[in-house]
């Protein structure tokens, strides 16, 4: 009765059972999210409408829900990782061709899903840095070819927003690739020889080298249709980053060419790998460091990573950010929410503490000349006293002193749950290290506003300067000091469940400034580890640079840390594949599992010697 009174609940009922019939599949989920849409597996996360259900909103729904089906029943994503490059750009344009083979062969046989997948790139193109794109350079290829292969595909024009970031490079395209994009509505039903079609189109584009009879070709073995196979399904997750409907642009694959100075200086990660030997690396043959006399937190990396300006950029104790009541308030309500929780995770975390107490405890050596008689081994003289006695001698076990840093992403899309189970399992994670002798360092990272707040504005003012760079305020926050006892930090954590703080996320900036904290303790071991639930998103920077300039930055921050650094990295991904950019990674597909994870992540690391 309360489904029937509801009209969101029965409108969900009936788009779930739509998306299982296109999907052919019975087990698929769909929910609402008043956050960033997404797919994870069989589980489908749609834009939720108002309670009057909105028309439009309706149809956005629809269409997210539908490409998700369709791509569950079309799309074999073991071919499609096989068949990928490996260069980024070329990924997003091949990543955007298949979704829209996916959404095409719904579009071109039911005309209400091709209205829906209508409406669904609408909403796609709202944080496009296409329609935003003021020359050829800013307009990422991924969005721009796959509104030319749906056009092929369908018929289906783009949409007057997106016209005229495509008039910009169309020409270019077709004088190229022109006959390839003709080609693609041949192969349609077989994503196998779709796939080497999009590979030649790649090669002609020059977004890839290689040979035309043998790159791009997929596994025989992996050909027909993926949808109707267990293992198409299988690896779903980490290929449903390229639905578009994501975190924001970087979520959208706005990948785009990287001209002039840029393309110059835009290292990869064996690039930076190999010339590690700039950073102070002494050579086979005893050369000098470059940068003598230097520490370690004063090498920066190479990066070709711009900031505007740093003048709004804030570094800020959380109890600065609200008045005690109000951190007291918050606090109790983030308690009250995560009671259930809570158990689950000091039970984990007892479990962790006597691991590193039973490391730190006293141990034996035995068959000593001299020391403390072995009663143990007693029995073997009773049996033959030709035996001599044994001894032994306790002595203690080295214990390197360790600190640990927790960065957690306090960006809008962690709102609700995550950010709360986020914020108890740090707390909880601080006390059991504290006893154990541990000192741990909690921080957050966020925007001061949406939209790039006062440097835009300086942006603006100083008449749109090109190459801007990070175009957005920072606000860096500090939870918990390291050397702060746990007592008095706790309130602070409530902070994270006030109203509005939750903005966007810089991901590499902030690994570099904890990573900066932790190079200045004196401790023998250091451990950072990284929460997030998604790739770096700053819509102001991302409107006036490429579509992957923040992931990219963040990359080559990754790659420095991993190769030159002594501290130990470590990410957790929160629905987020975080393994693509980190050595040591997990992805977690529900925030419940995270404070579970975090506890065996770190236990892992201290029971390495």
């Amino acid at each position: 009765m309360a489904d029937q009174d509801n009209p969101l609940e029965l409108f969900r009922h009936a788009l779930a059972g739509a998306t299982r019939a296109i999907a052919r599949d019975p087990e698929v989920e769909v929910g609402f999210t008043s956050d960033a849409p997404s797919t994870s597996g069989k589980s489908v996360k749609a834009p939720m409408p108002t309670r009057t259900l909105n028309p439009r909103e309706v149809a956005e729904a629809r269409g997210f829900a539908d490409a998700a089906a369709l791509r569950l029943r079309h799309h074999n994503a073991r071919l499609h990782a096989r068949a990928a490059p490996a260069d980024e750009t070329a990924r997003g344009v091949f990543d955007a061709a298949e979704q829209a083979r996916c959404e095409a062969l719904g579009a071109r046989h039911m005309a209400g899903v091709s209205d829906n997948l209508a409406r669904l790139t609408e909403f796609r193109l709202r944080t496009d840095p296409l329609t935003r794109a003021r020359n050829r350079d800013e307009v990422p290829l991924a969005s721009a070819i796959g509104l030319m292969v749906r056009e092929r595909l369908t018929g289906q024009a783009p949409p007057d927003e997106a016209q005229a970031g495509l008039n910009l490079v169309s020409k270019w395209i077709e004088d190229k690739a022109g006959s390839d994009l003709d080609a693609l509505g041949f192969a349609l039903d077989d994503q196998a020889a779709f796939a080497a079609l999009v590979g030649k189109l790649l090669r002609d584009l020059e977004l890839v080298e290689g040979d035309p009879e043998t790159d791009g070709e997929p596994d025989p073995g992996d050909e027909g249709e993926g949808g109707d196979e267990a293992e198409g399904s299988d690896e779903e997750g980490e290929d449903e980053a390229d639905e578009g409907a994501g975190r924001g642009e970087a979520e959208i694959r706005g990948e785009q060419e990287e001209g002039g100075e840029d393309s110059e200086r835009d290292w990869s990660e064996e690039e930076m790998s190999e010339s590690s030997e700039a950073f102070g690396e002494e050579g086979e043959e005893g050369v000098l460091p470059t940068r003598p006399n230097r520490a370690l937190s004063e090498l920066p990396p190479q990066f070709d990573y711009r900031v505007f300006t740093t003048q709004f950029d804030e570094i800020v104790a959380a109890n600065e950010l609200c008045d005690e009541e109000e951190l007291g308030r918050l606090r109790s309500y983030l308690d009250q929410q995560l009671v259930h929780l809570q158990g689950a995770v000091t039970k984990l975390a007892n479990r962790l503490q006597r691991r590193l107490m039973a490391q730190q405890s006293r141990s034996w050596d035995f068959d000593q000349e001299e020391g403390l008689l072995d009663v143990a081994r007693l029995a073997r003289v009773v049996v033959n006293p030709e035996h001599s006695l044994s001894y032994k001698i306790e002595r203690d076990t080295e214990f390197r002193d360790t600190v640990v840093t927790l960065l957690l992403d306090n960006s809008g899309s962690m709102r609700g749950r995550p950010i709360s189970i986020a914020a108890i399992s740090a707390d909880i994670l601080a006390r059991t290290l504290e006893r154990c002798g541990v000192k741990v360092e909690i921080l957050g990272f966020t925007t001061r506003a949406w939209k790039g707040g006062q440097s835009r504005e300086k942006w603006l003012a100083d008449g749109r300067p090109p190459h801007p760079g990070r175009l957005n305020d920072l606000r860096h926050i500090v939870y918990k000091r390291a050397d702060e006892p746990w007592r008095r930090a706790r309130r602070s954590l409530g902070l994270m469940m006030r109203e509005g703080l939750l903005k966007e996320n810089i991901d590499g900036e902030a690994l570099l400034w904890a990573h900066q904290r932790l190079i200045g303790r004196v401790e023998e071991r250091k451990i950072l580890m990284v929460i997030s639930d998604g790739a770096p998103v700053d819509d102001s920077t991302l409107s006036v640079n490429s579509g992957t300039y923040l992931e990219r930055h963040l990359r080559q921050v990754i790659g420095w840390i991993e190769a030159r650094s002594p501290v130990e990295l470590v990410a957790i991904g929160i629905g987020h594949d975080v393994t693509r950019y980190y050595n040591r990674a997990v992805t977690i597909m529900d925030a419940e599992q995270l404070g579970g994870t975090m506890i065996e992540q770190l236990a892992q690391l201290f029971d390495k010697p």
